[in-house]
C-alpha cells in the first residue's frame, strides 16, 4: 500500500473538472474539490444530482468524459489498481452477498483483497464483536442495521486509508443510524478519511465540511451550518401543515392479540390497535421489531398464527383475497417494471387493479398531471430518479381510488425536499378519503402521522399522537421519542 503524503496541507484527494454524460442526461459536470487527510466530507443533493456517478468515478469503477482525481497522488485512471489497494467502497445498495453467512462474506473479502480476518480482526474488532454472534447466519437474514455494520466490516477488512461511503444508512432505524456514525468518528479519529453521501441532514451536520450538488454541478462547499443555511429551502424545507379531518367513529383497521411465529421465534407477539377512516397511522419501530411482518398480515399476504384482524371489514384470516380488492400496497421495493414506461406501467397496474378500460386513459392523464410526471409519460421508469419513481409508485398504488394503503417506508433514500412533495401526495390522498397506513425511519415524517405506534421485539410498546408521545416521554421530538422506546430492545437481528 503506498504510504501517506507527508505534506502537512497537501489533500489527500484531489477533484478536477470532472464531467460524466449518460446520452442526454449530464451526470456530472465541471466538479472540482478537495478533500484532506483525516477529514469527514459529506456530499449531498437532491435525487439524481450526480453522488452515485461522482462515488463510482472517485472508486475507479467509472471513467470520466472529462477532468482528472487523483488519491494520495496516485492517477484514478492510470493507478487504478493501486488505488482499489487503498480503498473501501460502501455501494448505496449492499455489496454483500445474502446466501453467505456473515462470516463466509468477511473471509470472501478478505481474500479477494490479499488478507485474511485474523490479520487485520483489530481494525474491525469494535463492529464485528457485535456480529460474532451472529457469524454463522446468512447475510439475507440480517436486520438492515446488522447488515450496514458487516458491510462496513467488509469495506474495512484490508486498512483502507480512505471509506467511500454512498448513503450508507438508507433503509436503517434511528438507533442504528446513530451507532453507525459513532462508528464512523472513531473510524475518524484513526486518521481514516472518510466521503459520505446522505439524504439525512442530522448526518450531514456530522461532517467537517460538506459539498452540495445539483444538476451535476457543486454549488457550494462550506461547514454544514453554512451550506445548510445557504440551501435551506432545498436541504431544510419548511415542515408541512394539515388540518386533520378524519372519521373517529369508523374504524378501518381492528386487531386483536396479532401472533406472527416463525419456529419458536415471534417476529409479532400479541399487537392490538385501531386506526379510524381517514387517518394517517404511523408504525414505527428499529429493524426487526416486526412491522413489516405485521403489514404483511393486514394486507392477505401472510396468514396469522393466531390472534384476528379485520381490514375494511374483511377477516385477515379467511378473507385475504377481498382485502387486496380495497387496499393500495407500496412495498420497499417497487413493484414497478423498469422497462417499461411511465404511461405504460400506469396503465397495467389500473388493469390489475380492475380500473374500468374506459376510465383508465383519464385516470392516467389526471394522475400525470397531478403528480408532476406528465412530460415523462414516454420515459422509461429505469431513467427517472428515485424521487420520481417513489411519486409514481405511491399514484399508482391508489389508481383504484381504495379505502386504505399501506406504505412501506417509502421514502427511504430520497432527500428533504422530495420527502416533503411526497408528504404533500399523502395529505392530498388522505384528503380524499384514503386512510394511509405509513412505516418511516425519518422521524419528521412521524410528525406528520395523526397517531404513531411504537414497535418493539414485535410488541407495541406506545400509541397515541405525536404530541402526546412527547408530552409522555419528555421529548423534544419523535426522535428522542423513539431513541427511548427503541434502545429498550433485546432483538439485534431480524
Amino acid at each position: 500500500m503506498e504510504k501517506l503524503n507527508s505534506q502537512p496541507m497537501k489533500p489527500l484527494i484531489e477533484v478536477s473538472h470532472i464531467s460524466k454524460r449518460y446520452q442526454h442526461i449530464q451526470a456530472l459536470e465541471d466538479v472540482s474539490f478537495a478533500v484532506n487527510q483525516g477529514e469527514l466530507f459529506g456530499i449531498i443533493g437532491p435525487d439524481g444530482s450526480g453522488k452515485s456517478t461522482l462515488f463510482r468515478i472517485l472508486t475507479t469503477l467509472l471513467l470520466p468524459d472529462q477532468g482528472q482525481a487523483h488519491l494520495n497522488g496516485l492517477d484514478m485512471i492510470k493507478d487504478f489498481r493501486e488505488i482499489r489497494k487503498c480503498i473501501g467502497y460502501m455501494p448505496g445498495k449492499f455489496s454483500l452477498y445474502p446466501d453467505l453467512s456473515v462470516e463466509e462474506n468477511l473471509d470472501f473479502f478478505a481474500t479477494v483483497f490479499q488478507t485474511s480476518i485474523e490479520r487485520n480482526y483489530e481494525q474491525i474488532k469494535d463492529i464485528y464483536s457485535q456480529l460474532e454472534p451472529f457469524r454463522k447466519r446468512r447475510a439475507g437474514a440480517l436486520s438492515g442495521g446488522m447488515k450496514q455494520k458487516l458491510a462496513l466490516c467488509c469495506a474495512l477488512i484490508h486498512q483502507p486509508i480512505v471509506l467511500f461511503l454512498d448513503e450508507p444508512t438508507t433503509g436503517v432505524d434511528p438507533v442504528s443510524r446513530k451507532e453507525f456514525w459513532n462508528i464512523l468518528h472513531r473510524l475518524k479519529s484513526q486518521h481514516v478519511t472518510i466521503l459520505v453521501s446522505t439524504p439525512f441532514m442530522d448526518e450531514a451536520r456530522q461532517c467537517d465540511r460538506i459539498a452540495f450538488i445539483q444538476e451535476g454541478r457543486i454549488k457550494g462547499i462550506d461547514t454544514p451550518d453554512v451550506i445548510l443555511q445557504q440551501f435551506h429551502d432545498i436541504l431544510c424545507p419548511p415542515a408541512l401543515q394539515r388540518n386533520r379531518r378524519m372519521d373517529t367513529e369508523t374504524t378501518i383497521i381492528q386487531v386483536r392479540d396479532l401472533v406472527k411465529q416463525f419456529g419458536n421465534f415471534k417476529a409479532v407477539d400479541h399487537i392490538s390497535f385501531e386506526v379510524k377512516r381517514g387517518e394517517i397511522f404511523g408504525f414505527l419501530g428499529a429493524n426487526g421489531a416486526g412491522k413489516t411482518t405485521a403489514m404483511r398480515m393486514l394486507c392477505g399476504l401472510s396468514k396469522p398464527t393466531s390472534g384476528k384482524a379485520f381490514v375494511a371489514g374483511y377477516d385477515v384470516n379467511t378473507q385475504a383475497e377481498d382485502i387486496k380488492k380495497h387496499i393500495g400496497y407500496m412495498s420497499q421495493k417497487f413493484s414497478l417494471y423498469e422497462d417499461l414506461k411511465v404511461w405504460e406501467n400506469v396503465r397495467l397496474f389500473a388493469g390489475i387493479y380492475g380500473v374500468p378500460a374506459s376510465e383508465i386513459p383519464i385516470r392516467t392523464d389526471e394522475m400525470l398531471q397531478r403528480i408532476g410526471l406528465n412530460n415523462e409519460r414516454e420515459t422509461l421508469v429505469r431513467e427517472l430518479p428515485l424521487g420520481w419513481k417513489q411519486r409514481l409508485a405511491f399514484s399508482v398504488s391508489i389508481i383504484h381510488e381504495p379505502e386504505l394503503v399501506f406504505l412501506d417506508e417509502p421514502t427511504g433514500g430520497v432527500d428533504p425536499a422530495t420527502r416533503r412533495q411526497f408528504w404533500e401526495l399523502i395529505y392530498q390522498a388522505a384528503e380524499r378519503g384514503i386512510t394511509i397506513f405509513v412505516t418511516t425511519h425519518y422521524m419528521d415524517e412521524a410528525e406528520y402521522c395523526d397517531r404513531i405506534s411504537m414497535m418493539v421485539d414485535g410488541k407495541i410498546k406506545a400509541i397515541d399522537t405525536p404530541k402526546r408521545l412527547k408530552q409522555q416521554y419528555q421529548a423534544q421530538n419523535m426522535d428522542e421519542v423513539f431513541q427511548q422506546l427503541a434502545r429498550g430492545a433485546i432483538r439485534k437481528s431480524d
